[in-house]
């Protein structure tokens, strides 16, 4: 997957996350690398970090999002078409 610049596009009040261990307030995560997006919701902790880590986040949620995980999405151009992932 090509690497560039990664910037969180918005940080976004996902709800509330609730099972029999932990619970709290999460939000919706939005990365953009050139005109590639990935998302990941419902993410219980979140903090900015550097930018190879923010490369690496990228990567895992757009290949999360190709294998239909629940709470990831994509929107990939390849080539002369833009593919959209999400379950």
């Amino acid at each position: 997957m090509k690497k560039g610049f990664v910037v969180v596009v918005s940080v976004e009040d996902g709800g509330y996350y609730a099972d029999g261990n932990v619970s709290g307030s999460t939000v919706n995560v939005t990365l953009q690398r050139d005109s590639d997006f990935a998302s990941c919701d419902q993410i219980l902790f979140w903090e900015e970090t550097s930018q190879e880590e923010l490369n690496d986040m990228f990567d895992e949620w757009v290949d999360l999002a190709v294998g239909g995980e629940e709470g990831y999405s994509a929107m990939i151009t390849e080539g002369m078409e833009t593919k959209m992932y999400s379950q």
